[in-house]
């Protein structure tokens, strides 16, 4: 993902541009990438980046590693993703650590892949607290520790991180490294769901069904049964049906009413 400061541009493609100094270059650069100039925009940012702007060496990291406006090269983009790395740009040490992890476009390197990632971590980015828990969870590039990977989750998921709120949710209700706790794991499938993590919302339609972590609430299990169904999940589709035909008539009413309400809210 690119920066939180953000424009829109002709195919919605996204570039951070922070109003500091060269404020005319950064402009300059922008007003030539959305005309579709993309050397003119390089001429422009490349001197920025290479000065130290750590934003600008983000960015044209991005552009290298996804092709956006130039042809992707992974050389360049490690090149400018070390830079701002280097300078605690928690977005860029991400960015490699997920590199090195994936090993699809650069050789695979879990040491540095850790490296980078704990940084990141340790400024509670949300994405590479994930990461960080996976490889404690899997013992990939660290030796297997459940209890430093709940923590990660748990910090992931404090910093938003979707992916991490929902292992929270199923590892307290598969009681996986930690006692089995229905609540928490409502707790965290709820947080997920209402995020749009469609698994998350599968889930939390069957405990309600069930009455497990909360409350039996057959209203409530079928609009989050439907919900994930609209995203494509068919057990989810299967059991909306099932439990819609468990309703009365009234609460069935009750139901599309609600559902109705939430599809306007929780669905990405």
């Amino acid at each position: 993902m690119l920066k939180n400061s953000i424009i829109t541009f002709l195919t919605c493609a996204l570039i951070y541009l922070p109003l500091l100094c060269f404020a005319g270059d950064r402009e300059d650069g922008l007003e030539a990438f959305k005309k579709g100039d993309y050397k003119l925009a390089l001429r422009f940012w490349t001197p920025l980046a290479e000065s130290g702007d750590r934003e600008i060496q983000y960015n044209l990291g991005v552009m290298y590693n996804d092709g956006r406006g130039v042809e992707k090269n992974i050389e360049l983009a490690i090149k400018w993703l070390t830079m701002a790395a280097q300078q605690d740009d928690a977005d860029a040490q991400f960015r490699l650590g997920k590199l090195y992890t994936n090993g699809k476009e650069i050789k695979e390197d879990l040491n540095l892949a850790e490296s980078w990632l704990r940084k990141a971590a340790l400024k509670n980015h949300g994405a590479a607290c994930y990461y960080l828990a996976q490889f404690y969870s899997h013992g990939r590039g660290l030796k297997k520790d459940d209890t430093l990977a709940l923590r990660w989750y748990y910090r992931g998921a404090e910093n938003n991180n979707i992916s991490s709120m929902y292992n929270l949710g199923y590892i307290h209700e598969m009681g996986q490294g930690v006692d089995k706790n229905l609540g928490e794991a409502f707790r965290w499938y709820d947080k997920a769901a209402r995020k749009g993590a469609v698994d998350a919302q599968a889930n939390l339609g069957r405990l309600y069904f069930n009455g497990q972590g909360t409350k039996q609430d057959k209203i409530m299990a079928y609009v989050w049964f439907k919900l994930a169904a609209m995203q494509n999940n068919e057990n989810a589709d299967k059991n909306a049906r099932f439990t819609f035909n468990k309703l009365t008539k009234s609460d069935q009413q009750q139901a599309v009413a609600l559902f109705e309400e939430y599809k306007k809210k929780f669905i990405k």
